[in-house]
């Protein structure tokens, strides 16, 4: 179906198919509709036609019954009452004009005589009839009695005032339908309403399509004009008209079975269908063999075009029939050989980099296979992975033009390096791979990896400038490191994570390394289900102001417990996540629960300070500060409460950008403490510029501040610098209770560490509160803060 040669028969025939099928439809339908139409008109001619026989007998019955009341000696037996002369004289007139009821009733209504049983309900409308009769004496007046239909006629005997009134029934049965219909050309039958149920009471109709009864009009619906309906089982077309001017409780409706009306459509239409038909078939056989000529030249061309699909250009194309197929046919042999040309150029491409046009990692991977492949039993396959660590330096100081000129250099010089069956091979933007097959020993890669540094690391000159490359390498030598090409390229640049780490020139694949890589991976990729998943936990650390002796603040620690790993630190996790880019995810929700867990702890009437520490990435991010305030006016939380702790080296990276961030929430009350103080590398200028509140001492300097001399005089400075700055000063890490003593002399502000309490649960912090309070405050001495803080490190 979707080739060219049956769309195109399924274009023509169906093109011809629709044009005939629009063509019958129309011409059927208008034939269906003149045919309806007629016997529409049919039906109305006759509802006419047979009214005025209705009428017509109306009127002989009505001279008949008017015949009887002016009968003398009937008019005298009336006026004397003689009865019998009265019902002889009655019965011989309704036999002659074959009434089938008569009544007798005085001017009061009562019933004088009759010839057949008395209907009470009739008697009783009998001054109806008399009005009637003295109204219209030609009209048809109908009842039913006893289920029957009469049409009755009334004349008033006179004498010569009228003394009594004669009424004669005629019953209304199938042979006065078959009569009318007779005469019409059509079924026929009459309708009387009894109560709510309309009944067929005559018809022409057979008794099956009798029932059931179509239902009542609504009153001036009849003489509507013809309209289908289902008698029995069958459909007709009828049309109904009333008897009476002013009563539709008795119709007669005029029948034509629809398949008599439909008939001559019907032979239309057969003839019809068969003449399409037939035209149909030969426009299908002339569709067949027209499009088989005009296809030929496309079968060629698609047997050309699979040719060229599966990569065979050598066979030129020769097409026969009109000129545009000739000249298709000389476009695709052009096309076959620009596609071979550019095809090679791709296969080029996809395996080797465009700028050194050394192979990729695709090809190296293949090449690495072949190799294993080939290996003998004492040959070693190393392979060494080479970066290049101030690459983006030097595009940043000298311009990518440089830089691109170091990496060709740094392609030529490892291509001069390589022997008989080595291959080097460009893997990024700044890695390059080389993969050595030569019989050595497993500790001959190492020395081979620092000979090809040290030829890498000999000064470049690029015009006037002399560049000297910073190198790291990672090695993997089969089969002890590896057996799979995939396996040691990951391995390799496995072992120049762990060398870069280190801070080593070259690294070696360590057994186990996988696992480690493996569990990175897996953090990396579970520690976002987790924050989304809100699977992360707060913990608390108090801090305790060392002259007042009071629990003023803690600071939020996020602990997380992997599914299957485990409890995973945040030392771990932590650079994990800002190595992905999801450090700002990690402390929005560590901002949402400590504020939170803030608004529920003010709820206690318990009032602490909450420190929360920021990645590098967060504060140089403009919308940092409005998600903060944000949060704090959701939770109803003082923004004095809430201090923000960063790092001396993340400031440092974009100290201009931080100190404005800092200040706009610094104005909002927000107050930010520098962490891990005298770690980093800021200089007393620029941190005399930032907006900070306090210096937190590192715990490195603090833990042993009490034994060695030299930390305790770093301590002793940095608490004397932050005084002299204005900043209150914070000591981590203080573990012992000696420690704690010499802070207090030394002046230290706050306290922090496993000596006061170890980190302990949102649920745990208010009762320790109020216990440190008792415990502290009322130790007035040396020994008795000992012993308190003793009870409280227990207890935490």
């Amino acid at each position: 179906m979707n080739s060219f040669r049956n769309r195109l028969l399924v274009l023509i025939i169906g093109l011809i198919a629709v044009t005939q099928t629009v063509t019958l439809v129309a011409v059927l339908e208008s034939t269906r509709r003149n045919v309806e139409t007629r016997a529409a008109q049919q039906l109305t001619a006759g509802s006419s036609y047979a009214l005025q026989l209705v009428m017509f007998r109306a009127s002989q019955l009505a001279t008949g019954v008017a015949v009887l009341a002016a009968d003398f000696g009937f008019r005298e037996a009336v006026s004397t009452g003689d009865r019998p002369t009265i019902l002889s004289a009655a019965s011989n007139h309704s036999r002659r004009i074959d009434a089938d009821l008569l009544f007798l009733v005085d001017n009061e209504g009562s019933l004088i005589a009759a010839t057949g049983p008395v209907d009470p309900n009739f008697v009783a409308a009998m001054d109806e009839f008399t009005d009637r009769a003295l109204m219209s004496p030609d009209m048809p007046h109908f009842a039913l009695l006893s289920g029957r239909l009469y049409q009755f006629f009334a004349a008033p005997v006179r004498a010569p005032d009228t003394i009594a009134w004669v009424v004669m029934g005629f019953v209304v049965d199938d042979a006065l339908a078959h009569k009318i219909g007779d005469l019409v050309g059509v079924s026929v039958s009459f309708i009387a309403v009894d109560g709510a149920v309309s009944r067929n009471v005559a018809s022409t109709l057979e008794p099956d399509a009798r029932e059931p009864v179509p239902p009542s009009p609504e009153p001036g619906s009849a003489d509507s004009g013809p309209s289908r309906m289902m008698l029995g089982t069958e459909e007709f077309l009828v049309h109904e008209v009333s008897l009476e001017p002013d009563n539709q409780a008795v119709r007669l409706l005029l029948q034509k079975p629809a398949h008599e009306v439909l008939a001559p459509f019907l032979t239309v239409r057969n003839t019809m269908l068969l003449v399409s038909g037939t035209a149909l078939l030969l426009a299908m056989i002339v569709a067949v063999v027209l499009g088989r000529g005009a296809t030929r030249p496309i079968d060629k061309l698609m047997a050309a075009a699979r040719r060229i699909e599966d990569g065979e250009y050598r066979e030129p194309i020769a097409v026969g029939g009109s000129e545009e197929f000739r000249r298709l046919g000389g476009t695709l042999n052009a096309m076959q050989e620009r596609v071979a040309e550019r095809e090679a150029r791709i296969r080029h491409q996809a395996f080797h980099d465009e700028l050194t046009g050394l192979p990729n990692r695709a090809m190296a991977e293949t090449t690495l296979a072949g190799m294993l492949a080939k290996a003998g039993a004492n040959a070693r396959v190393t392979v060494m992975v080479v970066h290049l660590g101030n690459l983006r330096e030097l595009n940043a100081s000298l311009g990518h033009r440089i830089g691109d000129e170091v990496l060709v250099a740094t392609a030529r010089r490892l291509s001069l390096a390589c022997q008989n069956g080595d291959h080097v091979a460009r893997l990024g933007a700044s890695r390059y791979v080389m993969l050595f097959s030569r019989p050595h020993e497993l500790e001959d890669a190492p020395r081979l990896a620092a000979a090809l540094i040290d030829m890498l690391r000999e000064p470049f000159t690029l015009g006037q400038v002399d560049v000297e490359l910073q190198i790291t390498a990672g090695l993997c030598t089969s089969p002890e490191q590896g057996g799979a090409a995939d396996e040691m390229m990951r391995r390799a640049e496995i072992a120049l994570h762990d060398a870069q780490e280190s801070r080593e020139r070259i690294g070696s694949f360590r057994v186990g390394s996988d696992d480690e890589h493996r569990r990175r991976l897996e953090i990396m990729t579970d520690l976002r289900r987790a924050i989304e998943n809100n699977d992360l936990e707060l913990a608390f650390q108090p801090k305790v102001a060392i002259a007042t002796r009071r629990v003023t603040g803690v600071e939020a620690l996020v602990r997380w417990t992997h599914p299957k790993l485990g409890p995973v630190s945040p030392a771990e996790f932590v650079p994990l996540c800002e190595q992905t880019g999801g450090s700002r995810q990690l402390t929005d929700w560590v901002l949402r629960a400590a504020i939170r867990q803030m608004s529920e702890w003010r709820r206690d009437n318990v009032s602490l300070d909450v420190a929360i520490n920021l990645s590098a990435g967060d504060i140089v991010d403009a919308g940092f500060g409005d998600v903060i305030l944000r949060l704090l006016a959701e939770y109803r939380v003082a923004s004095t409460c809430l201090v923000l702790e960063i790092t001396e080296s993340a400031m440092m990276r974009d100290p201009v950008t931080a100190a404005g961030n800092m200040e706009l929430l610094r104005v909002a009350g927000v107050r930010f403490s520098i962490d891990d103080f005298g770690t980093g590398y800021s200089s007393l200028s620029q941190l005399r510029k930032l907006p900070v509140d306090e210096l937190k001492i590192d715990r490195s300097f603090v833990s042993r501040a009490h034994l060695d001399a030299d930390d305790a005089s770093i301590v002793s400075s940095t608490i004397e610098l932050g005084h002299n700055l204005g900043l209150k000063v914070v000591a981590e890490g203080v573990e012992e209770a000696d420690t704690l003593l010499m802070l207090h002399e030394l002046g230290c502000d706050y306290a922090q560490g496993f000596v006061i309490s170890r980190p302990m649960a949102a649920g745990d912090v208010a009762a320790f509160v109020r216990e440190a309070e008792q415990l502290l405050e009322e130790s007035n001495s040396t020994q008795t803060q000992l012993r308190a803080l003793e009870r409280l490190s227990n207890r935490g």
